[in-house]
């Protein structure tokens, strides 16, 4: 176990478990420029479907586990088992359901087809995205 834990901070420390960073975004087109945490938040929770400005947002997840997780943590401060239950509190009650998780390749091909639809990708992979926020 001791040198488990030595492992972990010696990796912590060199920098190799960095996190990447990782940017909610949508198509080119899109007539969404940028949202704030409170508004991710808000779209990602289920508790709206538009933006203070009132235009109409689908919001979608990656299909990716590890993404995932990242992106909650970073993003709101909950773990994907946390999300889980909300989501599935949610689905019980009536009041909403998970976003559609995609593939990184579909995700990119939904985003430039729909100017309403959001994401969240490494930022080296939102090259001809529109970046609305970044973690």
């Amino acid at each position: 176990m001791r040198s488990l834990v030595i492992t972990l901070i010696a990796l912590l420390m060199s920098g190799m478990a960095q996190a990447r960073e990782l940017v909610v975004v949508s198509g080119a087109d899109s007539a969404l420029v940028q949202l704030s945490r409170e508004e991710l938040q808000k779209l990602y929770f289920g508790q709206s479907s538009a933006t203070a400005e009132g235009h109409s947002v689908v919001v979608y997840d990656l299909d990716s586990t590890e993404y995932r997780a990242e992106f909650y943590l970073t993003a709101f401060s909950m773990s994907l088992i946390q999300m889980r239950a909300y989501r599935a509190k949610q689905v019980f009650t009536g009041r909403g359901r998970p976003p559609r998780q995609l593939g990184v390749d579909d995700l990119i091909a939904r985003l430039q087809q729909d100017g309403g639809a959001i994401g969240y990708l490494p930022v080296e992979l939102a090259e001809g995205l529109t970046i609305l926020h970044r973690f």
